[in-house]
């Protein structure tokens, strides 16, 4: 299937951070405007000039290095212009891969840490989700689990106000590095997200372990989960994935940039394809990762054999494992058919 077929799909995506879409030299930007020095305050590739090619590591070193890029680069986010600016910027990136919904993870928690105001949060990021409305976005609010219990109770608090303040927030997410505090202390989270009537989707079985994701479905009943490639590690729980259809958001560059597969090659979606595990695909961070949602589609046709009726129903999956609003459901697959229908 050529690029131009893929580019004019019709896309969901279910897994991409929105601090995530930050490009380097958009953060180094920032950090010039206020007169600092990118070189000092980001955490950039050392081949790359700061000033006039800014650009992340790749690969890194680690999950903790990404996470450490992550952060700097995230926090020249410092006024609500600036984060007005970075969701313009996302929501024209979706628009022009030609993405009809997404659900991108927000981490308030970290925002509020740093001084924000949480209005002021929501206030920026409706700014920016107007400047195209075109294009539906639903929030994932999460929290970080080596922050700990309290600021997980906190992050449900924030998502209760957005809410009440406006904001499409459709989910509870826990990211942040695994195995930091034991998964069964965050199961107040599904009683949370059930009592605002919004979903759960933890990240497991990225940097963890089967067990990681085992301990997910026992304890905190997500509606799915994040990445969950260590599920194929483990043939009984895949066949368990498989029966329950538990939905994972595999995110294939991303996990080879992080070492966490040695290559797009090695990568287990076929394997959990094979198994009969619901599979989605998505970008995760792009810009630390060199990717888009595209690139992430064609990765799948070409490790997944994929014509154009199963890449479209991948797509279908996605909208179907979504908090999409009716209307946007309908939107996606109609948008689906009429290009299946196209040469």
């Amino acid at each position: 299937m050529d690029t131009s077929r893929i580019a004019a799909l019709p896309k969901v995506e279910l897994h991409v951070h929105l601090e995530g879409t930050i490009a380097a030299a958009t953060a180094a930007a920032l950090a010039v405007a206020r007169g600092e020095d990118p070189a000092e305050v980001l955490v950039l590739d050392p081949s790359s000039d700061a000033a006039t090619d800014p650009r992340y590591a790749h690969p890194f070193r680690d999950f903790l290095h990404f996470v450490d890029t992550f952060l700097a680069s995230s926090a020249q986010v410092r006024t609500p212009a600036d984060l007005t600016t970075v969701t313009e910027a996302f929501v024209a990136a979706q628009r022009a891969q030609g993405v009809r919904w997404t659900e991108t993870t927000f981490t308030a928690v970290t925002m509020e840490q740093r001084g924000w105001e949480p209005r002021a949060l929501w206030d920026a990021l409706g700014a920016g989700l107007g400047a195209h409305p075109e294009v539906p976005v639903g929030f994932i609010l999460d929290t970080p689990r080596d922050l700990g219990v309290e600021v997980a109770r906190r992050a449900t608090e924030l998502a209760r106000d957005a809410i009440d303040a406006g904001l499409p927030v459709v989910a509870l997410g826990l990211t942040g590095v695994e195995g930091a505090v034991p998964v069964g202390e965050f199961a107040f989270l599904r009683d949370a997200a059930d009592e605002l009537g919004i979903g759960l989707i933890p990240h497991a079985g990225e940097t963890g372990g089967p067990d990681v994701v085992r301990e997910s479905l026992d304890l905190l009943r997500p509606d799915r989960i994040g990445h969950g490639i260590a599920t194929a590690q483990d043939a009984a729980l895949m066949a368990r994935v498989a029966e329950e259809g538990v939905v994972l958001e595999v995110c294939p560059s991303s996990n080879v940039t992080l070492g966490i597969v040695g290559s797009l090659e090695e990568h287990p979606i076929r394997a959990l394809r094979d198994a009969g595990v619901a599979i989605t695909v998505n970008s995760d961070d792009p810009p630390f990762f060199a990717t888009t949602l595209g690139d992430e589609l064609a990765h799948a046709v070409r490790l997944l054999d994929l014509d154009a009726p199963r890449l479209a129903a991948l797509q279908r999956r996605a909208i179907d494992a979504s908090f999409a609003p009716p209307d946007v459901r309908a939107d996606v697959d109609a948008a689906l058919d009429t290009w299946l229908a196209t040469p």
